[in-house]
């Protein structure tokens, strides 16, 4: 049992139930219904559903099945990809949209925009020799625009459309 190695704050796959209970209030909230309703629609109680989307309780884990179910149900693939992170893995949908090079053009603007940002800014709290909490914080903020805004690149390049073959 997982109860007997990790404490609740280690659980190693914690954030695939994060995932699981984002992608239900999301679909709930969409489609205006209650867990009742999703719990009906992937044929168990509202009991089972709370008790195998709580990471807590090692006596009904969530499944394969079951994320599989939900991911069917919702259309949502964010439990798949959180899995996926967990093994160091990538989910690419074998059909999307494709990327415009436009679409990407921007990307890659922003992208070095927010780089250049990073660059200025610590190159402005050098100047001194001397990085203050204020920088420090300035600095911080510049390079988590910058990783957005690459992570966002990063993502619509791994998600142009591959030609099955």
């Amino acid at each position: 049992m997982l109860n007997n190695i990790f404490d609740t704050e280690e659980i190693p796959n914690y954030k695939v139930y994060e995932a699981a209970h984002q992608v239900v209030a999301d679909f709930m909230e969409r489609n205006r219904c209650k867990i009742d309703v999703v719990a009906a629609e992937l044929g168990t109680t509202t009991g089972v559903l709370y008790r195998q989307l709580n990471p807590k309780d090692t006596t009904m884990p969530l499944s394969i099945d079951r994320v599989m179910a939900i991911t069917k149900l919702t259309g949502d693939n964010r439990i798949l990809e959180e899995v996926s992170k967990e093994f160091d893995l990538i989910v690419i949908p074998k059909r999307c949209e494709k990327a415009k090079a436009a679409d990407i053009n921007l990307l890659v603007d922003m992208a070095s925009i927010e780089n250049n940002d990073v660059f200025r800014v610590v190159k402005m709290a050098m100047a001194d020799e001397i990085i203050t909490p204020e920088e420090k914080e300035a600095i911080l903020k510049e390079i988590d625009e910058a990783q957005k805004a690459n992570a966002e690149l990063k993502d619509r390049v791994l998600h142009i459309a591959i030609d099955d073959k």
